[in-house]
């Protein structure tokens, strides 16, 4: 049998002509509007949002510094070129991107047929913070034939210099990401040692190659990058 006080049509008595049931189906619209408006009004935003994925163009802007030095080291020395940037005066809103080192020198000693002497260079992945698992880097190198050598360190990762758009999270998250300055802090050193090799008449008085001259040219590529949505 029916349960009459849970019945919705026992809402409908003849007496009010389903005015108590016209009143409930009114209750229920508004209801259902209600939670209509909040989805389709109130959360558009936050709708819209979850689908809208902000774009980002990454661009930069490229520089470089440069300068010379010079060393002199005798047989079975070594002397070590420091490099950081505040011995070369880089504004604060540029980036190091990478470091070269171009080694050169020729035999000096003056004696005839004197063959060219042993020159080693090392960087020592320590001291500076860098990209030193880059597999491009160049960290030694030698010669015993008047030969360039170039030394190569890349400071900050995944920099190529090349434009990029990004996708997703906010100008403030790539602006922080491009502007690091922990990447080229420290000081860098260059080590060169030096074996001279004698000349064929090196048992005659004067004869003896003691030292050599090395020459040290450096270039460091800066950054800044510009980010736009």
């Amino acid at each position: 049998m029916m349960n009459e006080d849970t019945s919705m049509m026992f809402l409908a008595k003849e007496g009010d002509s389903g005015k108590a049931f016209a009143l409930l189906a009114t209750v229920v619209v508004v209801g259902l509007a209600f939670h209509a408006y909040s989805f389709m009004v109130v959360k558009e935003n936050d709708i819209l949002s979850k689908y809208n994925i902000q774009e980002y163009s990454i661009s930069f802007e490229e520089s470089s510094l440069q300068d010379s030095d010079s060393v002199l080291i005798g047989d079975g020395g070594t002397e070590t070129i420091q490099f950081s940037r505040d011995m070369i005066n880089v504004n604060m809103s540029q980036m190091m991107a990478q470091i070269t080192f171009t080694i050169t020198y020729e035999e000096t000693s003056g004696q005839l047929a004197d063959p060219c002497d042993e020159v080693l260079v090392n960087i020592p992945p320590n001291g500076f913070v860098a990209d030193w698992q880059n597999t491009a880097n160049e960290l030694s190198d030698s010669s015993d034939d008047c030969e360039t050598m170039t030394l190569t360190v890349f400071v900050y990762p995944e920099y190529n210099g090349e434009a990029i758009i990004e996708e997703g999270e906010s100008e403030e998250y790539w602006e922080t990401m491009w502007t690091n300055g922990t990447y080229g802090s420290g000081v860098l050193s260059l080590e060169i040692s030096v074996d001279t090799n004698q000349p064929p008449g090196s048992v005659l008085p004067g004869a003896n190659d003691d030292n050599e001259e090395i020459n040290v040219q450096w270039e460091v590529i800066l950054f800044e990058a510009n980010i736009e949505r």
